[in-house]
């Protein structure tokens, strides 16, 4: 009997911990995103919010554009520099955080969500990926509106 009141508990548990609602996201209002016709739920990662004037990482402003590219100040290597340092604290703390956590767990660490307005040429994504695989993110999940048939 005792054995079934464990069990009964943990699967009243595990039901109240389960949810099947996809993760929302707010788009940015100065991101015009491209369309898809595919549909994928978005974890909770860390962001790369590209405006048609800004770079922002976590919401947090790190780069202007200029001309459709970032200044030459703010290029390094061919990546841009300050979204580089950024994303750099962003893997130090999750490294810090996930200490002994399974590699699922440090492979859900190295990924991170990139918003881009559709008016930009690839190349500055060209630059902005460059710089987030040097601060050890090298999954990408690439958000695209969905499109309305």
């Amino acid at each position: 009997m005792p054995m079934l009141d464990i069990f009964s508990i943990l699967i009243v548990f595990l039901l109240m911990s389960y949810s099947t609602d996809p993760v929302s996201y707010d788009v940015n209002s100065g991101v015009e995103l491209p369309e898809s016709t595919t549909l994928s739920a978005l974890d909770e990662l860390p962001a790369i919010k590209v405006t048609k004037t800004e770079i922002l990482v976590n919401d947090k402003k790190v780069a202007n554009i200029i001309g459709g590219d970032v200044q030459d100040k703010d290029r390094s290597q061919g990546a841009v520099y300050p979204v580089f340092q950024e994303l750099e604290k962003l893997a130090e703390a999750n490294k810090r955080a996930l200490g002994r956590h399974s590699e699922a767990d440090k492979t859900k660490a190295s990924t991170l969500t990139m918003e881009m307005d559709q008016g930009h040429r690839f190349k500055l994504m060209k630059r902005i990926m460059l710089a987030a695989q040097q601060a050890e993110f090298i999954t990408f999940k690439l958000m695209v509106a969905k499109q309305n048939n």
